[in-house]
């Protein structure tokens, strides 16, 4: 496991002015570079602003949703990097969007700051300069525990109104579990695992193997295929982009794909991302018309808490989403920010606009 992340918002509030710093923005910049990794390992930024992450985005996401790299990046002196926010812009309706890095995929939005640097008073200035011309400038989600977008943009995040859920579970698990978990769902999952038990020969292996982590991955886009409105991982560009990261993650050590097997055949597929001891779950995919009556998910998530405490992980975190099956698992909440701001007149009116078509769905019968 990697260490832990320095304390960057205190690093930062404490930092002196600083003294060169060039802002501006680098259209051909290289997430896959040395200089960005060296950056993210020394900042506080997310998993979701890993190298790998990044770059994939950008070349299989990004282009099938119309949107292009925009990143504003911090030099010193040296012209070494300060800074990077990883940002997309792109046209929607006649309207420019300038966003954070997410498109639908990313559950945190960060930007990657280097750890103890020094920020001149006027940074706000400084990136708001830099940035390109947009209608909308829309950040989201931001954990509210992460505080990087408010001091580079001088900005004020508001709560969106749903949360992340993360456990901490810890050995010896048994003693953890009995704590955490509610009592009856303790009964009703041990229920579940004795009867898969008694239905024959089953166990969790991590994957490591690229051709049986690409199936897993596409298993997991078929088994939820008509399950979810909007899923993102039914578009081949999505798939393409997990598929890379659940492969190339796998073999640095930043994703890991968990498998279910009943007598040899798969029952439930799991993938998600590691970095700094913590477990981000992305996706699951289970075969719920074979061996539903199981809970395969239920029995996943358990058994890889388990597994992944006694990896030497320190969070399990069920990402964003106020599903309540997290609650179940010993999670405690964590509010997400965002920021959506109009920038020119256009802008405004298509956020009043948009506003208008919610407040009427909503009075609608059905809406």
């Amino acid at each position: 496991m990697a260490g832990t992340a320095p304390n960057l918002a205190a690093k930062i509030a404490a930092a002196p002015p600083g003294a060169a710093l060039a802002v501006a923005r680098e259209h051909d910049f290289d997430y896959a570079s040395d200089a960005y990794r060296d950056l993210f390992e020394a900042s506080g930024a997310t998993a979701f602003q890993h190298p790998l992450w990044l770059n994939a985005l950008m070349r299989h996401v990004a282009p099938a949703r119309g949107a292009r790299s925009v990143p504003v990046v911090g030099r010193d002196g040296d012209g070494e990097l300060v800074f990077v926010l990883p940002m997309i812009a792109r046209v929607m309706n006649g309207v420019t969007l300038l966003e954070s890095a997410d498109l639908g995929v990313s559950d945190y939005s960060a930007p990657v700051i280097r750890a103890g640097s020094s920020l001149p008073a006027d940074i706000g200035n400084r990136v708001a300069a830099a940035l390109p011309r947009h209608d909308i400038l829309r950040l989201r989600p931001v954990p509210a525990d992460n505080a990087g977008w408010s001091t580079l943009l001088c900005e004020t995040l508001l709560p969106l109104g749903f949360s992340a859920h993360a456990a901490r579970p810890t050995l010896p698990w048994d003693e953890w579990r009995a704590a955490a978990y509610d009592a009856s769902f303790a009964k009703r999952l041990a229920r579940k695992m004795k009867s898969l038990d008694k239905a024959g020969d089953n166990g969790l292996v991590v994957l490591d193997d690229p051709d049986e982590i690409r199936a897993s991955v596409r298993a997991i886009r078929a088994l939820r295929a008509g399950r979810f409105e909007g899923d993102p991982i039914q578009t081949d560009a999505v798939a393409a982009f997990y598929e890379e990261v659940a492969i190339s993650g796998a073999g640095a050590g930043f994703a890991r794909t968990w498998r279910l097997d009943l007598d040899g055949e798969p029952v439930g597929h799991v993938f998600g991302l590691t970095w700094r001891g913590r477990f981000h779950y992305l996706l699951i995919g289970c075969d719920y018309e074979r061996f539903g009556r199981f809970s395969p998910g239920l029995v996943m998530y358990d058994r890889m808490m388990r597994d992944w405490a006694e990896a030497g992980g320190d969070t399990f975190d069920f990402t964003i989403g106020d599903e309540p099956f997290k609650a179940d698992f010993g999670t405690v909440p964590t509010a997400m920010l965002g920021l959506e701001k109009p920038a020119t007149t256009r802008g405004r009116l298509a956020l009043l606009a948009r506003d208008a078509r919610d407040r009427l769905r909503r009075l609608s019968p059905g809406g």
